[in-house]
């Protein structure tokens, strides 16, 4: 089975129904996976932020990220509060993945999103987080003088979602750690970019046998998606992300990577 150095987390199916959102992270705490993260998305049946809520209230160890999120669907200083409401309500078990978002999706709301303003959000959510009053002035996002009303809460990571040299670039600069996706040569990548010591990196592996239309370049054999994690782990990757399609799905890979379940055959 898989060496329990690497931490093995899954991403919430954008499809999963909203009464069925219990059911999956009850089984991903069950099976002692690290973390689910909840994607930020329009075409998931519930919003990410009270999904995320949900199943905080619903488990007792398993911790929750939120994202990939955006700072102009999402504004910083709203999506600061949610953190910390979320960060206090949970323990500490919160983690936040920002990144520019989907554009061609953001053009149709009149949004034209600039790498200034993931830095510039991710400035401000550090100060408002941190129970500073924040003083900003940026070229996307101006904040005069707020402070939130709410406790700071524990420490919350902020990855940053990499898809290119630019996303790459601003993630080793600003970031708590890296997501991105699985790609060949992402070993020599970390190798080339990533100094000593060095961010956690999260790599997203998409995963369906039920749905062929899942995702771009998905996975669909068991077989495969293991030999990924164990090369992963050999590159000294820090945790993967399976996103997966269903519920049936979602029983596959508990059954055959619930870390908890390798350590009882090793």
């Amino acid at each position: 089975m898989l060496a329990p150095r690497i931490q093995l987390s899954l991403e919430l199916s954008y499809r999963c129904p909203v009464e069925e959102i219990h059911r999956h992270s009850d089984l991903a705490e069950e099976a002692e996976f690290h973390r689910i993260w909840v994607p930020d998305t329009v075409v998931s049946p519930w919003d990410a932020w009270l999904a995320a809520s949900l199943i905080v209230q619903n488990t007792k160890r398993l911790r929750v990220g939120v994202g990939v999120t955006n700072p102009f669907t999402r504004h910083p200083v709203v999506m600061a509060q949610m953190a910390c409401m979320l960060q206090t309500l949970s323990r500490g078990r919160l983690s936040l993945c920002l990144g520019k978002g989907l554009s061609s999706f953001l053009k149709k709301l009149g949004i034209h999103p600039e790498d200034e303003g993931v830095e510039e959000g991710v400035a401000i959510l550090r100060r408002l987080i941190s129970g500073e009053r924040c003083h900003f002035q940026g070229r996307v996002f101006q904040v005069d003088g707020l402070r939130l009303k709410a406790a700071p809460p524990p420490f919350i990571p902020i990855y940053l979602a990499a898809t290119g040299p630019a996303g790459w670039e601003r993630g080793i600069r600003l970031g708590d750690g890296l997501s991105v996706f699985w790609e060949e040569g992402l070993g020599e990548k970390m190798r080339s970019l990533l100094s000593e010591p060095r961010l956690p990196v999260a790599v997203l592996i998409p995963f369906s046998v039920s749905l062929p239309d899942f995702f771009p370049n998905q996975v669909t054999q068991i077989e495969v998606l293991v030999d990924r994690i164990r090369a992963l782990e050999e590159q000294r990757v820090d945790e993967v992300i399976v996103a997966y399609g269903d519920f049936i799905d979602l029983k596959r890979i508990t059954d055959c990577l619930s870390p908890h379940r390798g350590n009882e055959k090793d």
